[in-house]
């Protein structure tokens, strides 16, 4: 375990400009989300008169005084100063702390009125991160490296523990085509009560009619969804992340589920983007040593 994490976090070697902003992006996306979210599920709650169905922590806290108020929009207030905050080393601790407890508690009241997107709970899991690497490492370098490492490991713990969960629920049964089938039907509720009408892709269409087709597609994504393990390793991390990205556009493709801030989050930390980042500051650095000498 010890050389795992080792490999993993990569605390012991020295970090380069190009990691250093690849940091600042995922930082700056994550709370970017965080403040687009908040702002809109505070829009949501602020139209709804009362919680339908408690979800989460609302099971236990009454949030009901939250539906139909102002509070919601104070709260993305917050939220977006939080965000503001995070930035100076100084107030990053509190401003972190503060908007991970403001983000869940309207992601709570939000989810309470139906489902919301996949993509704001890894960004939840993002911004966790920053917080407990903004307390727990004593250096801007090992927060850097602890926040981006500790986000890789559980997104790939969460791409395996979903193909767990199929296969605990249907085992070997699951990639059958008819389930397929089954969820483009029901898809198709939704579409056709939003344009009034049925209206099918080439992917749909083709597994509608071949039954393999559909069985390919299913038992593609289980596969890909196990190897979820090689976002832990820096020599498979790019090739798992292609997989993974090619795994959200066939659910788009074949569900019309797009899990876009989730596919941005998983490019930015499992890309090799501070290795084209440092080549870009070498050749910028190359340009300005060779150009003239002003007068």
């Amino acid at each position: 375990m010890t050389r795992f994490f080792a490999q993993l976090f990569e605390f012991e070697r020295e970090e380069t400009a190009g990691e250093t902003l690849r940091f600042q992006v995922f930082q700056a996306f994550v709370l970017g989300m965080a403040v687009y979210w908040a702002w809109v599920w505070g829009l949501d709650i602020e139209r709804i008169p009362a919680i339908i169905a408690p979800q989460g922590i609302a099971r236990d806290i009454d949030l009901s005084f939250l539906a139909g108020s102002q509070l919601p929009l104070a709260i993305a207030a917050l939220v977006t100063l939080c965000a503001a905050g995070a930035w100076p080393e100084r107030t990053a601790r509190g401003s972190l702390t503060l908007l991970v407890v403001l983000l869940h508690v309207q992601y709570v009241a939000r989810h309470c009125l139906g489902k919301v997107a996949h993509g704001s709970q890894y960004v939840g899991l993002g911004i966790l991160m920053l917080t407990l690497a903004a307390w727990l490492m004593p250096s801007g370098s090992a927060q850097r490296r602890f926040a981006l490492g500790s986000t890789l490991l559980f997104m790939g713990t969460g791409y395996m523990f979903a193909a767990f969960s199929k296969l605990f629920a249907r085992g070997l049964a699951w990639p059958d085509g008819h389930h397929l089938w089954m969820w483009i039907a029901e898809k198709g509720i939704d579409v056709t009560s939003d344009l009034g009408a049925e209206r099918l892709n080439l992917v749909q269409r083709l597994s509608l009619e071949h039954w393999w087709v559909a069985t390919a597609l299913l038992a593609g994504g289980l596969v890909t969804e196990l190897c979820g393990m090689l976002l832990w390793f820096r020599s498979t991390r790019t090739y798992a992340t292609v997989a993974f990205v090619g795994l959200h556009v066939g659910v788009y493709a074949s569900l019309g589920i797009l899990f876009d801030a989730y596919i941005v989050q998983l490019l930015i930390v499992g890309l090799p983007l501070p290795l084209l980042f440092d080549r870009g500051l070498q050749w910028r650095r190359q340009r300005r040593g060779n150009l003239p000498l002003r007068v």
